[in-house]
């Protein structure tokens, strides 16, 4: 008797433990970009040699057409496109056929110092989609993962 008391007490405790930690359910499609990591910042030091994947990811329920997001990819004052970074993958637009989840958007980076007073930023900021039916970034007024905002810095 004592010991099914104790069960029942442990039980109900971990359900009212659990209730307070649930993540919010989304329950609208929207598309994001984000770090191999899940981040949407990052920083890469400028003397890096190395091309970085980054991703752009779906989430709605099962789809049959392919479904088109487009994407800027945009730099701040300190930098340029061929000397500190070129942009690999070919176009604005990666395209999500059935059944996948997330896209790459790669970019090579340079060696080549920055001035530190600039903005040293490259954007990769989602632009629309070829259907209406996705809100950009995550759900509410934060729309965090719209964009991506990676600082290149002398480390």
């Amino acid at each position: 008797m004592k010991l099914k008391s104790i069960l029942l007490l442990a039980a109900a405790v971990f359900l009212a433990g659990c209730a307070k930690n649930e993540l919010p359910l989304f329950d609208e499609p929207f598309v994001y970009v984000e770090t191999s990591t899940g981040s949407d910042v990052s920083v890469v030091g400028a003397d890096m040699k190395a091309t970085v994947t980054y991703y752009i990811g779906i989430s709605c329920p099962a789809f049959t057409e392919p479904i088109g997001v487009n994407f800027s990819v945009t730099c701040g004052s300190g930098l340029a496109e061929g000397v500190d970074y070129t942009v690999v993958t070919p176009g604005n637009t990666v395209t999500f056929l059935p059944g996948i989840w997330r896209m790459p958007v790669r970019i090579q980076w340079k060696d080549h110092a920055i001035d530190e007073s600039k903005d040293n930023t490259v954007t990769i900021a989602i632009t629309g989609t070829s259907t209406g039916a996705f809100t950009i970034g995550f759900p509410g007024p934060a729309a965090k993962g719209s964009k991506l905002v990676i600082t290149k810095k002398n480390l």
